[in-house]
């Protein structure tokens, strides 16, 4: 019995070969297509619901701040009040200065799980201005109440020397947050732009 060669057989076989290569190929190419396009596809997903976290947050600061505003200025008309007095100051001074809890919970994470990476770059600038004023503002707002604390009843300050310590302190805060609630106002206003 003779067999064909190699060769032979082959060639006759080759088209079959070639045909089954092809179809491994194809189905290897569209298995990475779809890889891919399932990963673009996770990666918007995270990258939308980081942007609408981040917007969330941004409201619910705007809301502490705007809650604690008014407090910030009558502390602040209180103290300028208890500087411009003619009359003798007692040797205390009350002052009550409500403090804002603001977040960056959401803007960390979006930062830590790189969810911003697939967000527009101009959008991602502007909330980290936003961040970044917020970040002051709370900076300035832990040296008020550091500089409040540190005020002791033994150290010999009346009304009047007390409230000029704190004025510069708190007209910057004041200042800061005024910035800051327009800040949020812009963000919260053009929250996809």
């Amino acid at each position: 019995m003779n067999r064909p060669s190699l060769a032979i057989r082959l060639r006759e076989r080759l088209p079959e070969i070639l045909i089954e290569a092809a179809s491994v190929v194809v189905a290897l190419l569209l298995a990475l297509a779809i890889n891919n396009w399932s990963e673009e596809r996770q990666q918007t997903l995270r990258a939308d619901a980081a942007r609408a976290a981040i917007l969330v947050e941004l409201q619910e600061n705007r809301s502490e701040l705007a809650g604690v505003q008014p407090n910030i200025r009558a502390t602040l008309e209180s103290l300028r009040a208890a500087v411009s007095s003619e009359a003798p100051q007692p040797k205390e001074l009350r002052v009550e200065l409500d403090i804002a809890l603001l977040s960056s919970a959401a803007w960390q994470a979006a930062a830590t799980t790189r969810a911003s990476q697939s967000i527009d770059l101009a959008w991602i600038t502007r909330m980290a201005k936003v961040y970044e004023l917020q970040e002051n503002f709370q900076r300035v707002q832990n040296l008020a109440v550091d500089q409040l604390g540190s005020i002791a009843p033994e150290n010999g300050m009346d009304g009047r020397e007390i409230a000029l310590s704190m004025i510069p302190r708190l007209n910057a805060l004041a200042q800061i947050a005024d910035g800051l609630m327009q800040d949020y106002d812009r963000a919260l206003a053009s929250p996809r732009n």
